[in-house]
């Protein structure tokens, strides 16, 4: 099986996180779900039908800031988020997930059937950086993933 490499890029939000705060996951926190919808579908455009990878997967994520944004988050909690956003949501019986991804235009990026990594477990190196901008560089926050693997 030959390596397969995806690049992609999400303009105009961070990155979604993965942080559990009272009862609320990202798969049902407004915030994170909105992100989700975004990583989720620039990766499936960019996977365009093909099978998740399952095999020695590589992650890199650069995610550029503008220079006076506010409380931009933790790199480890945008690299969870990223991890899991790209997989198939867990099946818990207590996980509700947001009424958003139930609409008919979310179908291709539902998180019980679109994944572009089979199991994060999987992964065997990612790479990550959080560049904050200069001014002039950049006015919203965007990031770039590339994932390679079998």
């Amino acid at each position: 099986m030959s390596n397969r490499k995806y690049r992609f890029k999400v303009e105009g939000i961070v990155p979604p996180r993965n942080v559990r705060r009272k009862s609320k996951s990202m798969w049902n926190n407004p915030t994170e779900v909105r992100r989700l919808m975004k990583l989720r579908k620039e990766a499936c455009d960019e996977l365009n039908g093909s099978l998740p990878l399952s095999e020695d997967i590589a992650l890199s994520i650069k995610i550029h800031l503008p220079w006076n944004y506010n409380k931009p988050g933790d790199l480890d909690n945008f690299i969870k988020g990223i991890c899991d956003g790209l997989m198939k949501c867990p099946n818990h019986p207590k996980l509700k997930l947001d009424e958003t991804f139930e609409k008919p235009e979310h179908a291709k990026i539902h998180p019980k059937t679109f994944a572009m990594i089979e199991d994060d477990e999987k992964i065997i190196k990612i790479t990550a950086t959080k560049a904050i901008e200069d001014i002039e560089d950049i006015e919203e926050p965007f990031y770039e993933i590339t994932v390679e693997g079998k």
